[in-house]
Formats: C-alpha cells, sequence, structure tokens
C-alpha cells in the first residue's frame, strides 16, 4: 500500500465514522456496551394474548439483567480484542485476515481483555425445537468483513464487506458463546431475523433487526482518521 493510498483510506475512515456517529446521534441517546456479559442474539419467545411471537434483543448482564432494542445499542469492540489469527482454519483467516478484532468465546479470556462476554441466547421457547438466526443483509458502508465462528472453529456467519457469505445458523441451545471477529476499524451494521417453529402455530419469524458495531481502531490509525476529519472540516471552511 502506499503512502498516498494509506492516507486517503484514512480520510475515507475518518469521513465514514463521522458519518455514523452523526446518524447515532440522530437516534435518541445509543446505549454503548463495551464489556461485561451481552447476549447479542437473545431470540425471545413471548405470548401476546395467548398468541405466540418471536422477537429479537440485546440482553446485558446476568440475569435478569438488561433488556435492549437492537436499534438502541451500538456494540464496541475495543481495541484490546486486536489478535493474530494464526492456527485458524483457513475458512476463517482469508475472511478476517492475519489479524483481527475478535471478541473471545471463552469468558475467562474476555473478562481478561476487558470486552464484550458475546453470547447468544434463547428465552421462553416451550421446547427444544432449534431457533434459526439469519443475516439478511450486510451494511453497504461496512469497512471490512466479519466472521461469527465457535470455539471449535466452525464458521456460524460471515460477511465480506456488504456480501452476505455464510447466511444463518441453528441452535437448540439455551445459551452460547462464539467468537465475533472484524477484519478493519469503524463501524459495522448487519441485519438479523430470527426464526422457529412453534408447536402449536407453526412457523415463526421474528421483525428484522438491524445490529450496530462500533470497531475501535489501532490508536495511531485512530488519531490519524482524527487529524484527517479535522482537515476535512478546515478544507470545507476554507471553500466557503
Amino acid at each position: 500500500m502506499t503512502l498516498r493510498t494509506f492516507r486517503s483510506s484514512v480520510a475515507s475512515l475518518a469521513v465514514a465514522v463521522s458519518l455514523a456517529f452523526a446518524a447515532s446521534a440522530a437516534r435518541a441517546e445509543p446505549i454503548i456496551l463495551s464489556s461485561g456479559h451481552t447476549d447479542i442474539f437473545e431470540a425471545e419467545y413471548e405470548l401476546h394474548e395467548g398468541v405466540p411471537e418471536l422477537h429479537l434483543g440485546v440482553h446485558s448482564g446476568e440475569d435478569p439483567g438488561t433488556h435492549y432494542e437492537p436499534g438502541d445499542v451500538i456494540l464496541q469492540v475495543k481495541n484490546s480484542a486486536y489478535a493474530s489469527t494464526s492456527g485458524l482454519p483457513t475458512a476463517i483467516t482469508e475472511i478476517l485476515g492475519a489479524n483481527a478484532w475478535i471478541l473471545p468465546a471463552d469468558l475467562e479470556q474476555a473478562a481478561v481483555l476487558g470486552v464484550l462476554e458475546a453470547g447468544v441466547k434463547r428465552v421462553g421457547f416451550p421446547n427444544t425445537n432449534p431457533v434459526t438466526y439469519t443475516m439478511l443483509s450486510a451494511g453497504a458502508s461496512n469497512p471490512g468483513n466479519f466472521a461469527l465462528y465457535s470455539s471449535t472453529n466452525v464458521l456460524r456467519l460471515s460477511a465480506t464487506g456488504s456480501a452476505v457469505g455464510t447466511s444463518s445458523f441453528s441452535t437448540s441451545t439455551g445459551h452460547v458463546h462464539y467468537n465475533w471477529g472484524f477484519s478493519a476499524p469503524g463501524i459495522y451494521e448487519f441485519t438479523m431475523q430470527a426464526s422457529y417453529t412453534d408447536p402449536v402455530e407453526g412457523p415463526l419469524l421474528s421483525p428484522a433487526e438491524v445490529y450496530t458495531f462500533q470497531v475501535v481502531p489501532e490508536p495511531s490509525t485512530w488519531a490519524m482518521a482524527g487529524a484527517a476529519a479535522i482537515g476535512v472540516i478546515l478544507l470545507g471552511r476554507r471553500r466557503r
């Protein structure tokens, strides 16, 4: 990568991050979750006037904890999550590269790093019929690639930029933790939906929900991005 290309990439990142935060600011005070036990994909089975409904939410903290709508939350991936992908299967390293920001499935490791102890959970279901989690789309402005994979390195979800790769996975387990890997810093969005076959009502679908992840870049890159953003502002002022 040439110096010119690198500067252009940093400037683009600065603009993208600024726009993403501006969009977030337009919403009412987004909640930033950056550490502690968090079930990112929480499928909830609820009865409304006797009719079952399926809902996707975010659960923070140990039970009972706090439940959030996905659209109200920014899930932050701290810089301490940056790690080598050496030893992972080729299918994963081809997505994430040699190094990536990874929220580990190992809860003790996540606690030591001070990052989200990120999981997937199902709540209130009447039986062990599987819940399927489907990625409907990945954001057009996603700065890099994403891989969700198990502790045994089985790929569950993936996206290359805005192109969805592995699009769904199913689980009958009440609670499981995965590795959440991101190849580049910046703001990621994924539209998710849960599905389940109810023993009485048949197939159920949750509303589609948009999840937002903020992957914090390396300090030096972040500083350069900030400088580039300031430069863009000053340049705009000079042209007025």
